[in-house]
């Protein structure tokens, strides 16, 4: 797979956020920059990129080194963008939504669900014994929801995103 502008922009917004996207495409193709350099430069409070930096960091999206500064004694981050990494956490996200999407699948195939006519509250069938039947939100009676539809489009997205896997 290779490593795309959109691939990058997916992938940091999914797992850090957009904010994060200016920082990235700084370092990208660029090595060892101070933390100074890229909030000067992207005009950020140093303590904003920071906060940023590690959030990446947490993916592994970004590395740093560090080295105590001679003439102040303070330690500076240098920082580089981990491209390569960048496809596997594709993977990772896309694994990681069809556990979940297949997991409520699976609970939506086996459970009974009950919804008030405001639709307030949707609840499994323990729940709404435990409340009466009767919604917590507004007091409505609730009724059984028939959920075939919320079934199919799991179904649906199941079958997209394993789809991707085929495609060359």
């Amino acid at each position: 797979m290779r490593t795309t502008k959109k691939l990058i922009e997916d992938v940091v917004k999914e797992l850090v956020g957009e904010e994060a996207l200016d920082i990235i495409f700084y370092l990208r193709g660029k090595t060892k920059i101070s933390e100074f350099i890229i909030a000067e430069e992207l005009d950020l409070e140093i303590h904003r990129t920071r906060n940023i930096l590690y959030r990446l960091l947490e993916h592994n999206i970004v590395s740093f080194m560090r080295k105590k500064d001679k003439i102040k004694g303070w330690y500076i981050c240098y920082w580089d963008f981990n491209e390569p990494i960048i496809p596997y956490l594709t993977e990772k996200i896309k694994n990681e939504k069809l556990a979940k999407l297949r997991e409520r699948l699976a609970r939506e195939e086996k459970g009974q669900f009950y919804l008030c006519r405001n639709a307030c509250a949707r609840m499994d069938f323990e729940k709404a014994i435990e409340f009466n039947f009767k919604c917590p939100e507004c007091g409505e009676i609730m009724n059984q929801q028939d959920n075939t539809r919320t079934i199919e489009f799991l179904k649906q997205r199941i079958e997209e995103l394993t789809a991707e896997d085929a495609k060359p």
